[in-house]
C-alpha cells in the first residue's frame, strides 16, 4: 500500500513558490518579447507577417503557461487546505473517544 504524507504549510509555501516563479517567468518572457518587437518594425513583407504570427502565437502560449502555473498553485493550495481539514477532523474524532476503550490485541 502506498503512503501519502502532506503538510499544509509545505503545500502553501510550494504554491507560493509556483506563484513567484510564474510571476518572474511572465516578466522575463514579456520583456523578451518587448525587446524583440523593436526588431519587428524593421521587417517588411512576408518577414513582417511571419513575425506578427509568431508574436501572436507566443502571446497565446505565454497566456496558457501562466494559466497552467496559476491553476497548479491553486490546486496545491486547495489540496493543502483539504489535507489540513481532514487531519484536524480525524484528530478531533480520536480525541472525542476519550481513550477509554481497549483493543483486543
Amino acid at each position: 500500500m502506498a503512503l501519502t504524507q502532506a503538510e499544509s504549510a509545505v503545500m502553501a509555501s510550494t504554491a507560493a513558490r509556483f506563484d513567484q516563479v510564474n510571476s518572474g517567468l511572465q516578466s522575463m518572457l514579456s520583456t523578451l518579447m518587448s525587446e524583440l518587437s523593436v526588431l519587428g518594425g524593421a521587417w517588411r513583407g512576408l518577414g513582417a507577417t511571419a513575425f506578427e504570427q509568431v508574436k501572436t502565437q507566443y502571446a497565446a502560449d505565454l497566456q496558457s503557461l501562466n494559466r497552467a502555473l496559476a491553476e497548479t498553485a491553486q490546486a496545491i493550495r486547495a489540496s493543502g487546505a483539504g489535507y489540513h481539514a481532514t487531519d484536524t477532523d480525524a484528530a478531533s474524532r480520536v480525541a472525542r473517544t476519550g481513550g477509554t476503550f481497549t483493543l483486543p490485541l
